[in-house]
């Protein structure tokens, strides 16, 4: 449907074009009067470019609709369309990302850790009506987020963006997933909305976390209100290196034991899916970082809930096609 910003003046845009139509008819009646007046009008007309009758009547009208294009255009014109907008309950959904040192290893590009933060940011500007917090873990888990919030830009971005290389490289070394599943559970609010947990981690198993790996389990196991999903990431068949890059980005070297040997990493998924398995969630592994996109928009509609249909207007600026318009009336003005 179409509709104008300012409908009250649209009566007279139609009006100033419908005398600018009947001026421009009264102005060559006047000069068919004169050439009458100045001599054989069929000689004239035969030697001369004066346009006929009824090539007149076509340029005072494509005029005259030019003047009520620009007019309707300065009225702001606006196409609205109705649609069924299926509204969703809305979810908590609480990201835990490993930010440990491996996450910075190439086999995903640009690297494990900015390709997960990427397809985070994606998932989360395509969300409604949801509540998202942030918890980070390497050898200690940090909740970024006091609670799960609903101001996507200003808050859950701005913070994702804070994690970087120069972050990693100044927290505590390790993957102590145990740690960072028990935090995320407290992150969760006390309302009975439904509640995804989604881990992120290239999951490199260090022995010592394996206590708290259990607790974490034994914690999970009671909270049946929380859906767990692990993702691995990172190529589980070969191991690499890594890369130290200078402020320019440029590769200066790679990390190295004590004894100056490079280290390498490589995601374990026999350990994450087994731990998975324990806490009764579902594991899945990216190798490459290609099927984020598709694994995290799965698990969010997979718990999403129909609670209900609403019209909902899509409005749109049209004006672009009324100056289209009056621009082709014009040139057939000229052309005429």
């Amino acid at each position: 449907m179409l509709f104008f910003n300012y409908e009250e003046y649209k009566i007279i845009v139609f009006i100033l074009s419908g005398i600018i139509f009947t001026l421009y008819l009264l102005l060559y009646k006047r000069k068919s009067a004169w050439l009458k007046a100045f001599g054989q009008k069929a000689l004239i007309n035969r030697f001369s470019k004066i346009p006929k009758t009824y090539r007149n009547i076509l340029k005072g009208t494509s005029i005259s609709a030019a003047c009520c294009a620009i007019g309707l255009v300065v009225l702001q014109p606006k196409w609205q369309t109705t649609i069924d907008h299926h509204e969703k309950e809305g979810l908590e959904i609480v990201f835990v990302l490993d930010v440990s040192i491996s996450m910075l290893a190439e086999d995903v590009k640009p690297n494990r850790l900015q390709r997960a933060k990427i397809e985070i940011s994606n998932l989360i500007r395509g969300l409604e009506g949801d509540r998202v917090g942030l918890v980070v873990f390497a050898a200690r888990a940090f909740s970024l987020l006091p609670y799960p919030t609903n101001d996507y830009e200003k808050v859950f971005l701005r913070i994702l963006n804070m994690i970087n290389e120069h972050y990693v490289r100044f927290v505590p070394y390790g993957t102590n997933i145990g740690n960072a599943f028990i935090l995320a559970m407290n992150t969760f609010s006390k309302e009975t909305s439904k509640k995804v947990m989604i881990l992120l981690t290239d999951g490199e198993e260090q022995v010592i976390t394996r206590s708290q790996v259990a607790e974490a389990v034994k914690l999970l196991l009671e909270r049946k209100d929380i859906a767990i999903y692990v993702v691995g990431i990172g190529d589980p068949k070969k191991a690499s290196p890594i890369p130290k890059r200078d402020k320019e980005g440029n590769v200066t070297g790679y990390e190295a034991t004590e004894d100056g040997e490079t280290i390498y990493t490589k995601p374990n998924p026999t350990f994450l899916r087994e731990i998975t398995e324990m806490a009764g969630g579902t594991y899945q592994h990216d190798a490459t970082g290609d099927e984020l996109k598709h694994i995290f928009g799965q698990v969010i509609e997979k718990h999403k809930s129909i609670v209900g249909i609403k019209k909902k207007n899509i409005i749109r600026d049209v004006s672009q096609y009324f100056l289209g318009g009056a621009l082709a009336l014009l040139a057939l003005y000229f052309i005429l």
